[in-house]
């Protein structure tokens, strides 16, 4: 990037720069735009306010710090309290005809990540006639904290009330970057997939998009609704606090600590003990005490999905065919060794069942005896932990969420993707994980497809095997996010047809060297875990 430009927002003005992408088509970048106050001093933990307007050209030609947090595969600290912002790429602010947007929410459990174009880079996407939008929200502690008492005003879900403002903004704003208010998609990966269904069904958001892509995620994977644990008590107990004084008490004590040691503190909590396989963070969304003007979640998630105003728009939802392969290290450790996986480790948390009972056990032994045969080989146990950890995490929630929309949704299509193309100089994820390589297509690896980042190959030329893939996947987004049909020349001459209203088994279009609309291949394995759950709590 080079020269800079100046826009306008409904707030004042900001600068921005011009440049390039890898393949030479020009575009505008306006990074670290405001859309909220500051979220500190007594704005921690709350609710998001809309920014004030400014006066003077603000420079938005710089990255965002990024909110406070650990980031994920290493023992490193980052990140600003003063975080809220979002950035726009866009070939033109002032085209003859406004063109769609896509709304990008980062994954991270909750816990970590953000916009950052080290991960998140524009190129790819910016090559087609959308306008991209990547936002950070506030994580962890500082951005689910909950407690019970109405007048601290500390409901929880501030980091999904952050999206929901950010949308907001999209929605007043984008048409000074040449987008189209009124043809929004938004779209996520893991706890980014959650956060979109999220956004789906809570009222807070309503209308504020049209279209939705919900990547290896959902509101109904038991981890996008961690257990209470009493975890303000057990923050606040680690950061000194002496057990007197009750709630008012916890909320000083963490607003006198300072940001990066409530992420230190947090980082702490989560021990072997009280984790289990699958409960993957420890503040994250949470049904709210009481009602608030900006209530976010106000009861389950599936009672929402229900009668969702999202119930009326296309969406395209799916995952990568083996999730799993993101606990690498942990299958690794179990294929290694002469011990079983414990039955409770294999019982989903979100049947709330004690690790104690007969049930618990029932079940355990059951999805042992499916997946886990006797005599093993060493690849023959670590595809079976995967396969576990692929439905159990991400997969079964992403079904149910199917399952909610053909129950739920009429006349308007569900997408399901299942994305099977291992090509490791683009999966970013799995090169991380593993120094060496390994078959099979992890959670995240699609992201390498739709996003450039700095942990592959910088230089994709174009006309190779990995353009073609990162080509095709681009173009069938981006096609959805213009239509709401995701059917075009990348897929043909393969016809997507929307999942059936009747329900499983369902087809989906598996996404590999070759395109195929087939039945979902692992159906005989959701179909177990189905099985689990009575009619009541499935979907």
């Amino acid at each position: 990037m080079s020269d800079t430009i100046v826009a306008q927002t409904a707030l004042g003005s900001i600068r921005g720069l011009q440049g390039e992408n890898l393949w030479g088509t020009k575009y505008l970048s306006f990074r670290k735009i405001p859309y909220a106050k500051p979220p500190i001093g007594n704005l921690r933990f709350k609710d998001p306010e809309p920014i004030d307007p400014w006066n003077d050209i603000l420079d938005c030609t710089v990255e965002s710090p990024g909110c406070s947090q650990k980031m994920m595969f290493a023992d490193f600290f980052l990140g600003e309290e003063d975080c809220l912002h979002l950035s726009v790429f866009t070939k033109n602010k002032d085209p003859k005809t406004l063109l769609p947007v896509m709304v990008f929410i980062h994954g991270g459990v909750f816990v970590c990540g953000s916009n950052d174009t080290q991960v998140y880079g524009p190129d790819y996407l910016i090559e087609k006639d959308i306008v991209l939008v990547t936002i950070n929200y506030r994580l962890g502690a500082l951005g689910f904290l909950s407690l019970q008492d109405p007048t601290l005003k500390t409901p929880g879900n501030a980091g999904l009330k952050d999206q929901s403002l950010a949308l907001r903004w999209v929605k007043e704003n984008i048409a000074y970057f040449g987008g189209n208010p009124k043809n929004v998609t938004v779209f996520g990966e893991s706890a980014g997939g959650a956060s979109v269904h999220y956004q789906m069904i809570s009222d807070l958001s309503r209308g504020l998009f049209q279209k939705a892509i919900i990547q290896s995620g959902s509101a109904l994977c038991h981890w996008a609704l961690p257990p209470d644990r009493d975890w303000p008590t057990r923050l606040a107990t680690a950061l000194g606090w002496d057990g007197t004084g009750g709630e008012s008490a916890i909320l000083q004590t963490l607003l006198n600590t300072d940001h990066m040691e409530i992420v230190r503190a947090q980082d702490k909590l989560v021990t072997p003990e009280i984790s289990q396989l699958g409960s993957l963070s420890h503040f994250g969304p949470t049904i709210e005490p009481y009602q608030s003007e900006q209530c976010m979640i106000p009861c389950h998630p599936r009672k929402m999905c229900k009668t969702a105003w999202s119930n009326s728009i296309p969406i395209l939802v799916g995952a990568t065919s083996e999730e799993g392969l993101i606990a690498f290290a942990e299958a690794q450790k179990y294929a290694e060794s002469t011990k079983v996986l414990r039955f409770f480790d294999c019982v989903p948390l979100d049947l709330n069942l004690s690790i104690y009972s007969g049930e618990a056990r029932r079940i355990g032994e059951e999805i042992r005896s499916f997946y886990l045969k006797d005599n093993q080989s060493y690849d023959e146990k670590f595809k079976s932990f995967i396969d576990v950890y692929t439905d159990k995490v991400f997969l079964h929630g992403i079904s149910r969420l199917v399952r909610s929309r053909c129950e739920n949704s009429k006349n308007v299509p569900t997408f399901l993707f299942r994305f099977n193309q291992d090509i490791p100089s683009i999966a970013f994820v799995k090169s991380i994980i593993s120094p060496d390589p390994l078959p099979g297509v992890c959670h995240g690896d699609e992201l390498g497809f739709l996003f450039k980042n700095s942990l592959t190959e910088n230089s994709v030329k174009k006309g190779s095997e990995e353009y073609k893939a990162i080509d095709r996947l681009v173009t069938i987004w981006t096609t959805f996010a213009t239509t709401g049909n995701p059917n075009c020349d990348a897929t043909r001459p393969v016809l997507w047809h929307p999942v059936a209203v009747t329900g499983p088994p369902f087809r989906c279009l598996n996404i590999a060297d070759r395109l195929e609309f087939c039945q979902l291949p692992e159906t005989e394995r959701l179909s177990l875990w189905d099985s689990f759950y009575d009619r009541k709590t499935l979907t």
